[in-house]
């Protein structure tokens, strides 16, 4: 009798597992972000950036090579390497359409990359990431 439930539970168990494995395999049916478009230039201020605040000047366009005005705006800055965290800039748009500016800190010299994030008023978005080698230290 013993022998006939551990063969009866080794079935199970292998079914249970088969299932689970199918539904692992099952693609996400969650709505997709928007689609990534146009494209972002990054200026600094100083030139190379250094240590401490440093102005920064994004200019956004579209696929069409268009200003990307009104959007909404977010830069992080993170170190290459693990352990620092991240610096966030506050930016506005300038007066110029697509044109958008801010400071952000760099608090410590070494490699560093921004992720930049848009969205716009139709749904457009841009995401890009922009490295910043060598942030000189004061």
């Amino acid at each position: 009798m013993q022998h006939a439930f551990s063969k009866t539970f080794r079935l199970s168990m292998f079914v249970g597992l088969l299932v689970l494995a199918a539904v692992g395999c099952e693609q996400s049916t969650a709505p997709s972000s928007p689609q990534a478009t146009g494209k972002a230039e990054v200026t600094f201020a100083p030139q190379p950036p250094t240590t401490g605040e440093c102005a920064l000047t994004i200019t956004l366009t579209d696929s069409t090579g268009a200003p990307f005005k009104d959007a909404t705006l977010t830069v992080e800055g993170n170190m290459n390497h693990a352990g620092m965290k991240p610096s966030f800039a506050t930016m506005e748009e300038s007066d110029q359409e697509g044109v958008y500016t801010g400071t952000i800190d760099f608090t410590m010299g070494g490699d560093w990359f921004l992720l930049i994030h848009a969205d716009g008023q139709n749904g457009e978005s841009i995401e890009t990431k922009v490295d910043v080698p060598g942030v000189n230290a004061k």
